[in-house]
């Protein structure tokens, strides 16, 4: 992922949520409006560049569209945040399960009862 800067925030973003952003802000620039301008006061972020909170537009209007960007932004921040952390614990495990694999082999193996 890659820290890109909206509203003077960090926001962490893949490339082609970058390009949507872009795309959307460019369609809602028009003459003197500045598309950007829709997502002010929208969203905060933390240092990694999380989105931790969506507010509501309070003192004027803003596009359904870029609203329904900002949670999906969000949400798809969040699942990438739980897949590595998923990823970090198969990895945990596999490295436990090789250690023990290993230490298996060194132990005598039992005599059976049926003999």
């Amino acid at each position: 992922m890659t820290i890109r800067v909206i509203c003077n925030q960090k926001v962490d973003m893949t490339n082609d949520e970058w390009i949507l952003y872009q795309n959307i802000v460019r369609s809602y620039t028009v003459g003197q409006n500045k598309g950007e301008d829709l997502l002010i006061d929208l969203f905060h972020t933390n240092e990694q560049g999380l989105i931790v909170l969506l507010k509501p537009p309070s003192k004027r209007q803003t596009s359904l569209e870029i609203f329904l960007f900002l949670m999906t932004l969000q949400q798809n921040q969040q699942l990438r945040l739980m897949e590595n952390q998923m990823i970090d614990m198969a990895n945990q495990l596999k490295d436990k399960i090789k250690e023990i694999d290993a230490k298996l082999v060194g132990l005598p193996k039992e005599k059976s009862n049926a003999e």
